[in-house]
């Protein structure tokens, strides 16, 4: 009994220790890395009006490029999920003149609307 015990213990151990680092997997869940850094995003909208979206990404002075991208992905990943189509109407395009990217508090902040099924 005691065999299979440390045997069990032995084999979570080991198996616990798998996890697919590489490919911007980690412990967590899927982390996507832009231009060289991670970024925390979010996404929110009305319920009213779930087309019309705000994306946010803390601390886009570690990489503007990087930021602009995860803006982007996860506004892709948002309308998706939403209508089933990545097509984005954007107020300020993450591609604008870096002068007209609006940062506030440390946070790129841009919006958009979902050209989803209207």
């Amino acid at each position: 009994m005691t065999r299979i015990l440390i045997l069990a213990l032995v084999a979570v151990t080991a198996l616990s220790a798998c996890s697919r680092q590489g490919g911007g997997r980690n412990l967590l869940g899927n982390r996507v890395e832009f231009d060289g850094q991670y970024f925390r995003t979010r996404v929110s909208s009305d319920r009213e009006n779930r087309a019309a979206f705000v994306v946010t990404v803390r601390d886009p002075g570690r990489s503007l490029v990087g930021a602009r991208e995860a803006a982007r992905h996860k506004a892709n990943e948002y309308c998706i999920r939403q209508y089933g189509l990545s097509d984005i109407e954007w107020d300020i395009s993450p591609d604008a003149e870096d002068a007209a990217l609006p940062i506030i508090d440390r946070e790129l902040v841009l919006s958009g609307v979902c050209e989803g099924w209207r």
